[in-house]
Parts: C-alpha cells; sequence; structure tokens
C-alpha cells in the first residue's frame, strides 16, 4: 500500500517535485553551497541525488527514465545533452525541465526544455534586440510544430528592477523545421530581473500525420537583462 501511494503521488507531483526533493537531498551543511550554478542549472550534488533517487525501488519505471534523462540533459550527456557552445548566446534556464505525458508519438513521456537569452544576442533567430529577453521551448524527442495550436505556450514575466509586466506567447520561427518541436518568442522587459512563468502547450506533428497536444507542468525561471 505505501509503494502503491508512492508511486501514485509521484506521478501526480511531476518533476517539480523531483527538482524538489532532489534539492533536499542534496542540502548540504554549509549556507552557503549552491543548489543551482550561475545558469540556473542543478549543480552537482542535486544531479547526483536525482540519479540515487531514480535508484528507489518505489519509483515507477517510466518516471525512473525521465529523471535519468534529465539528468544527462543538464550534463550535457545522453541524447540528447546540452553542451554549451563557445561564444555562444548568454542563456538562463528555466528551475527545471519540464515533463508531457503522452507526447512522442502520442504516447510517450517527452521533456521540455526552456531558457531566456538577454538581449543583445543573434540567436535564436530573428536576434533579441538590447533590453530584450527571448524565450525558447523545445518539447525534446518530438517530431516538428503542428500549423495549428490546441493551446498557446506562453510566459508570463515581471520585471522587478523597472516594474514592467506582460505576457509572451511563443510560436513557432522556423526553429528546428523537422524537429524538435520548438517555439519562441521575445519580450521587451527593459533592463532588469526578470522573473518568468511558463505554462501552456504545443501541438506537434506525428509521423501518420496527426497531431499531438503536449501539456507540460508548468516552470519558472529568472533572467538579469542588462
Amino acid at each position: 500500500m505505501i509503494r502503491h501511494s508512492l508511486r501514485t503521488s509521484f506521478r501526480t507531483l511531476g518533476i517539480g517535485a523531483v527538482a524538489a526533493m532532489a534539492v533536499g537531498l542534496a542540502a548540504p551543511a554549509t549556507a552557503s553551497a549552491q543548489s543551482l550554478d550561475e545558469l540556473g542549472r542543478p549543480t552537482e550534488p542535486v544531479l547526483q541525488a536525482m540519479e540515487n533517487l531514480a535508484e528507489q525501488q518505489w519509483i515507477p519505471e517510466d518516471s525512473r527514465g525521465t529523471i535519468l534523462r534529465l539528468v544527462g540533459f543538464f550534463r550535457g550527456s545522453g541524447e540528447p545533452g546540452t553542451p554549451l557552445p563557445e561564444n555562444g548566446p548568454v542563456i538562463a534556464q528555466f528551475a527545471y525541465p519540464t515533463i508531457m505525458q503522452n507526447c512522442i508519438g502520442g504516447e510517450q513521456t517527452a521533456v521540455g526544455a526552456a531558457t531566456a537569452v538577454p538581449g543583445p544576442a543573434d540567436l535564436p533567430l530573428p536576434g533579441i534586440p538590447n533590453g530584450q529577453l527571448g524565450f525558447v521551448f523545445t518539447a525534446l524527442g518530438t517530431e516538428g510544430v503542428a500549423e495549428h495550436q490546441v493551446q498557446p505556450m506562453t510566459v508570463d514575466w515581471v520585471n522587478i528592477h523597472n516594474g514592467r509586466t506582460g505576457q509572451t506567447v511563443l510560436t513557432y520561427n522556423g526553429i528546428n523545421e523537422g524537429g524538435p518541436a520548438t517555439l519562441n518568442g521575445v519580450a521587451d522587459t527593459g533592463p532588469g530581473h526578470v522573473l518568468m512563468v511558463l505554462r501552456g502547450g504545443v501541438t506537434t506533428t506525428l509521423e501518420d500525420g496527426g497531431t499531438s497536444n503536449c501539456v507540460p507542468f508548468p516552470t519558472v525561471g529568472s533572467a538579469f537583462v542588462g
């Protein structure tokens, strides 16, 4: 009964619970130690704690695979990883990736990765002007973006330095034409520290000509616009 309850609760809480649990498990004794690095990625103790969590017998098999894919995502290993290009744009990853059930092929769980890119930056296309903030969301392992989106992917944001707020709708702008499905958008935030909440969905194409509506758990982040 206990294991069944844990499995059910784990599926219900989603990856946000995994991140919070891993941070708690990896919390160091010294108050100065950090759970996230300068890019908002989990530090090695947190990644190790996530791996240890995945080894627990009460973790459902599909959730175990998702956790390990997330670890590979942040370490830049696995398929796919996230090596950072040299001389690439400055990015701020959202606090944690998110998962989308019944997404890949309309059946398998996909990992959604969200990043923010402060301007000025040439990438992602068509570029991000100075004083603005770009958002990119990718549904890893999926086909391309469907022409009709069932529900929009949005980022609600607030600049805590100048008081600006807004909601930016992410759309398909030619990034990764054949997949994985990628949406992006740009917000006129002005300079300052920006807090963000990503939510909504992305409708992807399938090999048989159909579509799959992928709805991630919301995720949060912060970025500094110079």
